[in-house]
């Protein structure tokens, strides 16, 4: 009957927030300058610089778009198909049971970006990269999450100094991966240093420095993709410089245990936009590798290979858009021989935040033309910008899978050979967002993390309730029993975790339940707004079961306390978990 009810309340919960409101642009620009975990400048009327903690620095245009006049004009296919998808007025309650939360990990990955997944000690288990901070911690260094076989994640190793995990690749081609960790940009001599880790066995983590590489001086390198663009069998790494209109591609050099310079390109476009992207693929069909990037002002590029070292501007074209930074290839969707690539902008079109994702094919040698659009209005992001072509449920076509704003949503495929349209087939907004707090996604990724054919959504965010009070974390959802054929607990014990406090808000005591599915030491504190201990509730060894710890409102040393939000925290062996409760007066 408890279950029932708590079900109920759930579902009563999700129908109340059924549809989506997002904020007006005023109300958007308040909110933004109001944190102050960034800074915000308005450089030119409508034109921000967002300065970021990680130390990325990027340019919005919030001002209604305008159609510029180019050189290169968006070109449309004679069967081009646009999807709209009105995100202020959909309804959420009939996408939520596709998916349900499963874990929590304490480690996320920078703006713009999604967790880091690999299985570097090559022991068949995933592991996770990110940055961790705690609600009353400093923002440690990136840290390595791995999944068990009981489905819980344990911390594994913590590295120094380095704040973003960008890549995972087998760079100088010994067989072993390497892990390229950032710096962030500490002064203008340091710059933005690039570590690349080596793995001291075949069987261990990349732990040890191998090299570093330094683009200049105080330089923001962004979307750093590795491949072998020529052929030639030596690591080429592809990366846009912000400061400098410059895309640059680079080669690893095994005489210096460094990568060389070898191609450069300036799109011509002036300060302060920068470019974005990449998509790597073979676009046009004629044996060589593309580059697809794009810029702020909405112009498209791809640069082509054309022998060994050998690169050049093939093709430019444009979307109707700014911010045309975000890509990803996709493998020929519409069944029609040709590959895509898809470009994801946006802008205000009346006042009204809308992201667009312009679908690119071939029709000819190094040209190309829009076949398809999806507009996805009320929406205009400051924070949170990945996309990914996926096929989830396994029919052989790739779904598009998107976390923009406070949005994660997936595209799924329903035209025919050459139409392509798309419908809504999930959407997860954010559910931790409260009055005064700030709770952001900064990215996402699905990623098949017990490999069974299930496809999990990692999501990257941070929880901030001060400038000196925040956490950063990645929620994990497994597909719903309902829509998926496994059933991700079956014969796993579930983390310890906090279930709930109630009341709450609670005047003048307050039941804590939690449970725990194995013998551990668990330890159940009260933390105050800012972080500080105010109460040990619990510190003993507990046997599998569910508990209820009632706190009656009172300090360590008995004193009844003022009103106000608290944190309970519970730590259980390498889990933490924390729920607010609110104390009435």
């Amino acid at each position: 009957m408890i279950k029932l009810l708590i079900c109920l309340i759930l579902l009563a919960d999700n129908l109340m927030v059924a549809q989506i409101n997002p904020l007006n642009k005023e109300e958007k620009l308040q909110q933004l300058k109001n944190r102050d975990d960034i800074i915000v400048t308005e450089v030119e009327p409508d034109l921000l610089r967002l300065e970021y903690p990680d130390g990325k620095t990027l340019y919005k245009n919030v001002a209604n778009y305008k159609p510029q006049t180019k050189k290169h004009p968006l070109v449309y296919s004679l069967t081009y198909d646009s999807t709209i998808i009105d995100l202020t007025t959909i309804d959420t309650t009939l996408y939520y049971y596709k998916y349900s939360f499963w874990k929590e990990v304490p480690i996320y990955n920078s703006h713009f970006n999604h967790i880091m997944i690999g299985d570097v000690n090559s022991n068949g288990k995933p592991d996770l990269y990110g940055s961790r901070k705690y609600f009353w911690t400093e923002q440690e260094p990136v840290t390595i999450y791995e999944l068990n076989e009981y489905g819980h994640f344990d911390f594994r190793y913590q590295y120094d100094s380095v704040y973003r995990a960008r890549s995972i690749y087998d760079v100088d081609k010994d067989g072993k991966k390497e892990v390229l960790l950032t710096l962030p940009i500490i002064n203008d001599t340091l710059g933005n240093q690039q570590r690349f880790f080596s793995k001291p066995t075949d069987t261990a983590f990349a732990t040890e420095l191998n090299f570093f590489y330094v683009h200049g001086t105080g330089s923001q390198l962004d979307d750093i993709t590795f491949g072998e663009f020529d052929g030639n069998n030596y690591t080429d790494m592809l990366f846009n410089r912000w400061g400098k209109p410059y895309v640059h591609i680079l080669e690893y050099n095994p005489v210096i245990n460094n990568f060389d310079s070898i191609y450069r390109f300036d799109t011509g476009e002036p300060a302060p936009y920068d470019e974005g992207g990449f998509s790597v693929a073979d676009f046009d069909l004629e044996g060589k590798t593309d580059m697809v990037f794009g810029t702020g002002r909405g112009n498209v590029f791809v640069i082509e290979n054309e022998g060994n070292n050998q690169y050049t501007n093939s093709w430019q074209g444009s979307v109707e858009s700014y911010h045309a930074y975000i890509h990803t290839p996709s493998n020929d969707i519409d069944k029609n021989g040709k590959p895509e690539f898809w470009v994801l902008a946006d802008a205000y079109y009346n006042g009204v935040g809308t992201t667009r994702l312009t679908i690119f094919e071939t029709n000819g040698d190094n040209s190309y033309q829009a076949v398809g659009r999806v507009d996805l209005v009320g929406i205009f992001s400051f924070y949170a910008g990945t996309i990914q072509a996926i096929d989830i449920d396994k029919d052989g076509i790739q779904e598009i899978a998107v976390c923009i704003d406070e949005n994660f949503l997936i595209l799924k495929f329903n035209g025919s050979r050459d139409h392509h349209t798309y419908e809504l087939y999930y959407i997860k907004q954010n559910d931790l967002l409260t009055p005064g707090e700030w709770t952001t996604y900064y990215g996402a990724i699905m990623y098949d993390l017990k490999q069974n054919g299930d496809y999990n959504i990692l999501i990257s965010m941070s929880h901030i309730l001060s400038q000196q009070t925040g956490r950063f974390l990645t929620k994990i959802y497994r597909p719903d029993s309902l829509s998926s054929v496994a059933n991700y607990s079956l014969n796993l014990p579930e983390s310890p975790r906090l279930e709930q406090c109630y009341p709450n808000p609670f005047n003048p005591s307050t039941n804590v339940e939690f449970k725990i599915s194995e013998t551990i030491a668990v330890t159940l504190k009260v933390f105050d707004i800012l972080g500080k201990e105010i109460r040990l509730l619990l510190e003993e060894n507990l046997h599998v079961g569910e508990y209820t710890i009632q706190w009656d409102g009172k300090d360590n040393s008995g004193n009844i306390l003022p009103g106000g939000i608290y944190f309970i925290q519970m730590v259980a062996g390498e889990y933490r978990h924390t729920i607010k409760s609110v104390l009435l007066k």
